[in-house]
């Protein structure tokens, strides 16, 4: 029997396979099911199968003959929240607005792209969420690079200096660090949704998992236990982010360095996407690999921007910025210094490379939180590093690491 998947794919003729998996990546998945032939097909595969898909794509090249029926056909057989997208050669508002008000999410014109499906399909069937709400995912090109520390220093900058509601979720279950290196302690986090995902997302969970650090940051803390090993749908990720979007203007998702289609759907729920690297071989490697996916995925590459961390070593580093960017055909976005006794100073002190004081490497990190804020918004901030009043807090390094 063939292996089910949450996306179903209608196509005219078998030359749109390769097309059919890119809808199922772009939205999380692997794979999607197939039905070659029409409407009324697909109706007898779901019949046959028993597996109602979350999302359906339906090509239906020049023929509309025959489709208003057969949707009314198919909405028997899906249950309620399945996103329908239609695509094909037929160009009749007449049409257009009858399968609109027959439930289809949307249609477009072929040839179509991948990113304009995927962002009709992950639209939240719920409650209208909070539309000015930015989602950025943090991710290193290898392991080291230092992605969780430019996250937490942007989630921190967003925060504090553009006065913007923001939380950042630690997704690394089992290595993440994100509350400690801020001195935070919680007997909770985001364990208490990848244990029981079937509960759903409410207020009272969200309020169960965060902290405060300072005004206006919230943070959902990664497990202390190394086995934790959650097996988690890409729909959980989804409902996640869209459950944060109405109470938070600033998202910050903290990715652990590995692939699965949860990860792959918190890159599909984003708005932006912040690949940290720095300028040796398996960084590089691993950095064109990730831009190479997420091209197949159709993200539109302006979302992402690629950061070189540690910019300025004292030793000669292996791979200079111009064969970086010939190699991941992408334009590095930001460098941040190389300013080890900061970095180091904010671990010791629990704290914020921010709340440091004045350093380039601050600087440097303004200047990436400031690209990240939604046009029109970047210009309310008077950037005054070292002055947030959680800069008094004392050294408890140790006790942290207990």
């Amino acid at each position: 029997m063939e292996e089910k998947s949450p996306v179903l794919v209608i196509l005219p003729d078998e030359s749109g396979r390769n097309f059919a998996n890119q809808v199922a990546n772009a939205v999380g998945y692997s794979f999607a099911n197939v039905v070659v032939g029409n409407i009324a097909d697909a109706v007898h595969f779901i019949s046959n199968t028993q597996n109602s898909p979350g999302y359906i794509v339906i090509d239906i090249g020049t023929n509309k003959e025959g489709v208003l029926e057969q949707l009314d056909q198919l909405a028997s057989y899906c249950e309620p929240g399945t996103r329908v997208v239609m695509i094909g050669e037929v160009n009749d508002i007449k049409f257009y607005r009858a399968l609109i008000d027959k439930g289809v999410s949307d249609y477009f014109d072929k040839p179509v792209n991948i990113d304009d499906i995927r962002k009709v399909l992950i639209q939240s069937t719920g409650p209208q969420s909070n539309s000015g709400a930015q989602v950025v995912s943090f991710m290193s090109a290898a392991a080291g690079d230092g992605s969780s520390t430019v996250a937490s220093n942007t989630a921190f900058t967003v925060a504090s200096e553009f006065h913007k509601p923001t939380v950042l979720i630690d997704m690394d279950y089992q290595f993440g660090m994100a509350a400690k290196n801020l001195d935070l302690d919680s007997s909770f986090g985001i364990r208490e949704l990848f244990e029981h995902p079937e509960r759903g997302i409410d207020s009272t969970l969200i309020e169960r998992m965060v902290i405060d650090y300072g005004q206006n940051l919230h943070v959902i803390a990664a497990p202390n236990d190394l086995r934790f090993m959650p097996t988690l749908q890409p729909e959980v990720i989804r409902d996640l982010i869209n459950s944060l979007k109405e109470r938070y203007q600033f998202i910050v998702l903290d990715l652990p360095h590995f692939w699965s289609p949860w990860i792959s759907a918190a890159f599909s729920n984003s708005d932006s996407i912040v690949l940290v690297a720095q300028l040796w071989l398996k960084s590089v490697t691993h950095a064109s690999r990730l831009l190479n996916v997420w091209r197949d995925m159709g993200l539109n590459q302006e979302m992402v921007k690629v950061v070189i961390n540690r910019s300025g070593s004292k030793y000669k580093e292996a791979v200079n910025s111009r064969d970086f960017e010939r190699v991941c055909s992408k334009t590095i976005s930001h460098y941040l210094a190389n300013d080890i006794r900061v970095a180091v100073e904010a671990e010791n002190q629990g704290k914020t490379i921010m709340e440091t004081g004045k350093s380039k490497l601050a600087s440097d990190i303004m200047e990436l939180a400031q690209g990240l804020v939604p046009d029109g918004q970047a210009q309310e901030h008077k950037f005054q590093p070292g002055n947030s009043p959680l800069s008094v807090l004392p050294n408890n390094l140790l006790k942290r690491l207990t």
